[in-house]
């Protein structure tokens, strides 16, 4: 099982598309422009990166969710050309240092939804947390 879509709501639609364009690469967009209230980032793994105009209603009266954190895993190499497109697009690029050595950079996006690049994976459990089954 893996994790195949996220919605996020948000004020502007197409000022999201084109900053989150911008952050995430991406093989297409699903989006039929100004009159749809939908819009579908493809991420270059298949999953979709999802944005909806506050108050659209999907399948089944499903909503996006208002003030999310997300984080997507990078290779290390890989921050600082993260933390640089954060900058780029004017948002604040916020840096944490985890105890075990891994990095993340932290965002803000204008509709408070709270974005991270990280360096590490659940797999290797990054602050070696206790289990619970």
């Amino acid at each position: 099982m893996r994790l195949i879509e996220i919605h996020l709501e948000c004020d502007d639609l197409e000022r999201s598309l084109e900053l989150y364009k911008k952050l995430l690469p991406h093989t297409r967009v699903i989006w039929n422009g100004p009159t749809d209230s939908q819009a579908f980032i493809v991420l270059e793994d298949g999953s979709a990166f999802g944005l909806w105009q506050k108050g659209t209603r999907g399948i089944l009266q499903g909503q996006g969710a208002d003030h999310v954190h997300y984080a997507f895993q990078i290779a290390p190499e890989e921050y600082e050309a993260y933390r640089k497109k954060i900058a780029a697009v004017g948002l604040e690029p916020l840096e944490w240092d985890w105890p075990d050595g891994y990095k993340s950079v932290y965002f803000f996006d204008p509709d408070g939804h709270q974005g991270e690049f990280m360096t590490c994976d659940w797999h290797r459990r990054c602050n070696k947390a206790s289990e619970t089954v």
